[in-house]
């Protein structure tokens, strides 16, 4: 079937963000307060995704034990929080464990200050804009066309930057990725009430869990965190319990994983409110959709690996940091892979990374930029999706305001415009 409708044009924006979880919510502000006109895409109406949207309200990780390797515009978004009351920063100190050093924020009171601190700078935002197809021509991105209440429209701009967590943008302009076979799983939120974690009997629960699995009635995959780590349904509220398995680059996957991903939640419900002291539990609401952790992986200028990572490598390009062990989740009794970080070794991203392959104008952010699953599965946490959507957003933003190609551009003009900004940038 062929499709032919003239579709309304926008104007030209310097910089179009497409995506706005946490690495699009910084590339937009980075680029609008450099003076880019700036317009932001998002297909749900709220900004922050996985942090707001899929309701994983933490963000690891800023520090590498007590030294300061990501700050700049993620940084003054939890402090400002903080301020308001709305965020819990944790000590971060050599020898407490990575999962207690996230900063954990109010979902709804995140999402506003996002939307603040992107009207601050001047960025036009689109909620409830769907990206449905790009437009392309000699290497260059000239348009994405989106989905909206009035019909199909085109969002023009000179650059490009794809934070959408599965690379659509580079998908559609076809660029190179990667997606295995085997992705990881992803997690559906949910939101218990009604108890006292402190009435809880540890020892209780888990013989209670065990014989739950072996009777069938909890599947395996609905406590990722294993059989002993039980009072942790309770203990974590909701957050972060299950795996669902989900290619979120594919809508019928998608649809298949809600499905799943909400009879997770009502096994775990009736399991959890049959335990003593949790009689009266309800379970208030869960989040819209199931939380990906991996789909596409765009490629980049550079491929950044798994022995790079963990060895610290500096590249000559080094643009940001990432600091987060190797944490690949799986399912089946043998739910994650982790190889920790050596004391001292701070793994750097590098901005050639940021650059899709074969294009001029077109950058990846976040989760969906390029290299190999055991790397992609330590950069892809937030901290480090902030560090890089800053990137990105200076880079775009002096890129169009120099009508420049996105290779030309100076790195020490993007690392000078992010360190005005409070980023901590590699040394070269």
């Amino acid at each position: 079937m062929i499709y032919s409708k003239e579709l309304a044009e926008s104007k030209v924006y310097d910089v179009v963000v497409c995506g706005c979880g946490v690495a699009g919510f910084t590339a937009a502000v980075q680029a609008g307060r450099l003076g880019a006109d700036v317009c932001l895409i998002e297909d749900t109406g709220m900004p922050g995704g996985i942090l707001t949207f899929g309701g994983n309200n933490e963000i690891a990780l800023f520090n590498a034990g007590s030294k300061p390797v990501i700050r700049g515009i993620g940084w003054e978004f939890v402090q400002r929080l903080n301020e308001a009351g709305y965020a819990n920063i944790p000590e971060m100190n050599d020898g407490i464990h990575h999962s207690l050093q996230g900063v954990h924020v109010n979902i709804p009171m995140a999402a506003h200050l996002m939307d603040e601190m992107l009207l601050e700078a001047g960025v036009k935002i689109l909620y409830n804009h769907r990206i449905a197809d790009s437009i392309t021509q000699n290497n260059k991105v000239t348009g994405v066309v989106v989905s909206t209440k009035q019909g199909l429209k085109v969002i023009k701009g000179r650059q490009f930057v794809d934070c959408t967590g599965d690379g659509d943008v580079a998908y559609f302009s076809g660029a190179e990725y990667e997606i295995g076979d085997e992705l990881q799983p992803g997690t559906l939120r949910f939101y218990p009430t009604g108890y006292d974690v402190k009435d809880i009997k540890r020892e209780s629960v888990i013989e209670s869990l065990r014989q739950a699995i072996q009777k069938g009635e909890v599947k395996r995959e609905d406590f990722w965190s294993g059989v002993d780590q039980a009072h942790s349904a309770f203990s974590k509220y909701g957050n972060n319990i299950n795996h669902v398995d989900i290619n979120n680059a594919d809508s019928e996957s998608r649809s298949a994983a809600e499905i799943e991903g909400r009879r997770s939640i009502a096994r775990l419900y009736k399991w959890m409110k049959s335990q003593e002291g949790a009689q009266s539990l309800e379970i208030l609401s869960c989040a819209p959709n199931v939380a990906a952790r991996e789909s596409r992986r765009i490629i980049g200028n550079t491929y950044i690996t798994v022995e790079d990572y963990v060895s610290g490598k500096k590249y000559p390009d080094s643009i940001c940091y990432s600091y987060y062990p190797i944490d690949l989740h799986k399912n089946g009794d043998d739910t994650l892979h982790n190889i920790f970080l050596e004391k001292g070794c701070l793994p750097t991203i590098p901005f050639s990374a940021l650059q899709v392959k074969g294009f001029e104008n077109l950058m990846v952010a976040g989760r969906c930029v390029g290299g190999d699953r055991l790397a992609h599965s330590a950069y892809r946490v937030k901290a480090s999706c902030m560090a890089m959507g800053q990137a990105a957003g200076a880079a775009a933003a002096l890129a169009s305001l120099k009508s420049l190609p996105i290779c030309k551009v100076k790195l020490d003009d993007v690392k000078d415009a992010l360190v005005k900004n409070n980023a901590i940038v590699p040394e070269n």
